[in-house]
């Protein structure tokens, strides 16, 4: 029995051991660890450098994670945001005025091209061509506002245009090729907007502002009393969300309260992870997700036709690959299960080879989702004015202005549903019913 009790004890021991003692069958490492000292106060400079425009990413459609990207896009647009719009044709006489502050819009581009032929794209201000933007007025040069060497506003110009019919686009040039911006210039263009529609020489509906500035930038008590001045006049601010990431707030001018803020999704409702988290517990109701990934539009660059090409591209690789199905909880209760594999059927179908076109790229950024939140609200209201036209053709236009002033930020919150922990924007849950209830609002 003792020397049961003896091996035991012995084995305890053996196991015990190794962790009472020092370790020494692993040979010392000495770490020399070296600490950058910060800079001296005086040569860190006090304030950041204005913000440059938000991150313009193109898309590679070649790669399956972006393709997919693309695919939602375009079943978005098909299933949410076609369905919507008007059935019947607007007058001429309704028309949305919206003010782009981006880094201008190439009149070059042959899409773009008969868009200034018709009236849609229209010059207004560039704040470029001086040293002192704050001397530009009605009677500088502003030719340079139809020029984009960079491809931001080209591409958020044609976003709205595509979506929205009836709107109206003006360029605020502020920046030449992606350049820093200062608040102060931005400020500058939302107080010449104010005065033009104060003045009647052109009255603005919409202030779209696809850029965003560091909390403590110069300038912003300036930006803050131009977004200030424009609210009260009525006038519909639109800002990006930011692409700094889920755990960052948006910047300002996002983040003030006169301002609707477009966060990025992709088409199938999931957030993107270059986008601020929306709080959806806000009773602001100024916050709204909607698609920013995988968006095609027209790009300053000519010799790209990304729809011809990807369609190209597609064909092949079907013959070697089978088709994938879109996640179906993007249509789950609109009764919508779409493959993939009919995608090709939308885009174009001529043979030309993709140099003869003119640019277009797939692009992603909280920027583009800006632009998508600004054509859905013209959208908006197209169909307030279809409806309000039935009801007096007189006062039609009028009805519509003062529903966008009191309730476009109601009607927005009305067609978010949950989607992936997320809200996602369907416009299809809005009815004509819903819409004569807003407009009779108004007459009471």
């Amino acid at each position: 029995m003792s020397v049961a009790y003896a091996i035991g004890g012995i084995v305890l021991v053996g196991v015990i051991s190794p962790f009472c003692q020092k370790r020494s069958y692993r040979p010392s490492v000495s770490v020399s660890r070296s600490i950058k000292p910060r800079s001296a106060p005086s040569a860190r400079p006090l304030r950041p450098e204005p913000s440059k425009l938000l991150r313009l990413e193109h898309l590679d459609y070649t790669r399956g994670d972006h393709s997919d990207k693309i695919d939602y896009w375009d079943l978005y647009r098909r299933n949410c945001i076609e369905p919507f719009k008007p059935r019947t044709e607007l007058d001429l006489e309704f028309q949305i005025n919206v003010l782009l502050i981006d880094s201008g819009i190439d009149g070059d581009h042959v899409g773009i091209m008969l868009q200034i032929e018709d009236g849609i794209i229209r010059p207004w201000r560039d704040y470029t061509t001086a040293e002192d933007p704050m001397l530009i007025d009605e009677r500088s040069d502003h030719s340079g506002s139809l020029v984009d060497e960079f491809g931001h506003g080209t591409c958020g110009a044609d976003i709205i245009g595509m979506m929205a019919s009836s709107a109206i686009i003006y360029s605020a040039r502020v920046s030449k090729n992606g350049s820093k911006v200062s608040p102060k210039v931005v400020a500058k263009a939302i107080n010449d907007a104010v005065d033009a529609t104060e003045e009647n020489e052109v009255s603005f509906d919409f202030i779209v502002m696809p850029l965003g500035f560091p909390e403590n930038s110069k300038g912003l008590e300036e930006l803050e009393a131009a977004i200030k001045r424009a609210g009260k006049l009525g006038i519909t601010l639109i800002a990006a969300a930011g692409n700094d990431g889920n755990f960052r707030n948006p910047p300002p001018p996002a983040c003030y309260p006169e301002v609707i803020c477009a966060f990025s999704c992709d088409g199938n409702g999931t957030p993107s992870g270059f986008s601020p988290s929306i709080h959806l517990t806000s009773t602001e109701k100024k916050e709204f997700l909607v698609p920013g990934e995988g968006i095609e539009c027209a790009w300053i660059e000519p010799g790209k036709c990304h729809s011809q090409e990807r369609r190209i591209y597609k064909e092949n690789k079907s013959k070697f690959a089978p088709t994938h199905e879109a996640h179906p909880s993007l249509f789950q209760g609109l009764g919508h299960h779409m493959n993939l594999k009919h995608m090709d059927q939308a885009l174009p179908s001529d043979q030309n080879e993709p140099e003869e076109k003119s640019g277009y790229a797939f692009v992603s950024g909280t920027s583009f989702a800006c632009s998508v939140l600004a054509g859905i609200s013209i959208v908006v209201l197209e169909r307030l004015y279809e409806v309000a036209v039935k009801k007096d053709y007189l006062s039609a236009i009028e009805e519509v202005d003062n529903a966008r002033k009191k309730y476009l930020r109601d009607i927005l919150s009305r067609m978010t549903r949950p989607e992936r922990g997320a809200y996602l924007l369907n416009p299809t849950q809005i009815t004509n019913e819903i819409l004569s209830e807003y407009l009779t609002q108004c007459d009471s």
